[in-house]
């Protein structure tokens, strides 16, 4: 599903909402990268601790992405979000992903930085 653009405003705003609280950087590219414990909850969970990649840059395809690690591999789930067709938000203390694909169905990521 296509976001509007209230929603990816909305979706940059939880990112950047994420990242202040917990004092995370952003580099000169509008960049930032962290360790983080992901879980991802579809017809599958998965729970790892790995890097997570955040971009607020207008080219960048993926705004949000993780790095593959055990069961945490594109080959089982998502792991590289757009902010024009999923929905963020910054709550109970972590960066929560939504959507539903063809791949998956409806699904849901929790980062919550270590």
């Amino acid at each position: 599903m296509e976001q509007d653009s209230s929603g990816i405003a909305g979706n940059f705003d939880a990112m950047a909402n994420f990242i202040e609280h917990f004092e995370i950087n952003r580099d000169r590219g509008e960049r930032c990268r962290f360790d983080a414990n992901v879980v991802f909850k579809s017809s599958r969970e998965v729970e790892e601790y790995t890097r997570v990649y955040l971009s607020f840059r207008d080219d960048d395809v993926s705004t949000v992405r993780f790095a593959e690690k055990g069961d945490l591999n594109p080959v089982f789930v998502h792991t590289e979000f757009r902010v024009t067709t999923s929905v963020m938000k910054f709550e109970d203390n972590e960066l929560q992903i939504t959507g539903v694909s063809p791949k998956v169905g409806a699904y849901k990521v929790s980062i919550r930085p270590a």
